[in-house]
């Protein structure tokens, strides 16, 4: 199914926005039509935009078979910005309010790379006045997928928890919460990055370009330890790591890494883990910056017009907290 064309039929221009017009195309700035907001939908102006992997695996076509796209393509999943019209059937918010959030639409294709963006009145909450733009961009998707992966991974008090990816969007988050419950956390990233790992509130680093992961861990921790949080997707290096988790314990993947029978044979709680955006999951996350319990992630900054580039260090897969890009 198709979107209106970059210019519509009077050749007025619109908006400006970042799209693709096929898969795994460069893409580029494009002249296109606002949108109108839809039941339940409420219209942004979009001021920052929050970039993750899933917005890379959009633009190459990875998720072609699951989910509708609609050409010319925008992405962009995570912004903030301010409530420009509501459609019918919403109540809860205002033209003027501030808010941030995810789309939270069942196709792809009207994303957050746009200086106007419809975004479902389910998936945003109001932005604290002390949280910039760009810091609220940057908690959407990473930020929830990181607090259900501690909920799944029910992290407690005393508990050595390894992170691989520590030092990613969602690892950024996913260590501090860790943390902040009284986990040890053992992060899993590159020896550049160790310091910044620290800073999130890792107690110990493995440096996986010079260490053999579960050789390492195995080493340092003769004991076991209580649970894997994967942010990688890297299958063997897992299973191996999995081997060092006590019985009890919890392994969870954010990228489907995980092979929940055959961690369950071992008495291993598995799962899949995703970020199902909500109000109250945002609310949430953006109290405890708001309250300094975490803090947010290392961002990064473009402007719209070097969207590309962005969308190219995301696809990297070697990105240090977060990459937001300046809208407006």
């Amino acid at each position: 199914m198709g979107r209106p064309p970059l210019v519509d039929t009077e050749g007025v221009v619109d908006m400006k926005a970042f799209a693709i017009e096929g898969f795994g195309q460069p893409g580029s700035l494009h002249d296109v039509a606002v949108p109108e907001p839809g039941e339940g939908q409420v219209r942004v102006r979009v001021i920052a935009a929050g970039l993750n992997p899933f917005d890379n695996a959009v633009v190459q076509g990875y998720l072609k078979d699951r989910m509708e796209h609609r050409f010319p393509l925008v992405p962009g999943m995570d912004g903030s910005g301010t409530v420009e019209a509501v459609g019918p059937g919403v109540s809860d918010w205002s033209v003027g309010d501030e808010v941030f959030g995810s789309v939270g639409k069942p196709y792809l294709g009207e994303g957050t790379l746009a200086e106007l963006t419809t975004m479902s009145a389910g998936t945003i909450a109001r932005k604290p006045s002390t949280l910039d733009h760009a810091t609220a961009a940057a908690i959407p998707t990473a930020g929830v997928t990181a607090l259900n992966m501690a909920d799944a991974l029910a992290i407690g008090e005393g508990q050595t928890v390894a992170a691989i990816g520590a030092t990613g969007g969602v690892g950024s988050y996913l260590v501090q919460l860790a943390a902040k419950r009284g986990a040890r956390v053992v992060a899993v990233c590159s020896g550049e990055n160790g310091d910044y790992a620290r800073s999130l509130g890792a107690a110990d680093v493995v440096d996986y370009t010079t260490e053999e992961i579960a050789e390492a861990v195995r080493s340092r921790y003769p004991d076991g330890i209580d649970a894997i949080a994967d942010m990688h997707g890297d299958k063997e290096a897992l299973a191996r790591l999995a081997e060092q988790v006590r019985p009890g314990g919890h392994v969870a993947s954010v990228v489907g890494a995980v092979d929940a029978e055959a961690l369950g044979n071992r008495g291993i709680e598995a799962a899949n883990v995703s970020g199902r955006v909500t109000t109250a999951s945002l609310e949430a996350l953006s109290g405890m910056l708001v309250a300094g319990e975490i803090n947010a992630p290392e961002i990064r900054s473009f402007s719209l017009v070097d969207a590309g580039e962005a969308l190219a260090a995301v696809a990297s897969h070697h990105v240090r907290g977060k990459l937001v890009v300046t809208v407006s």
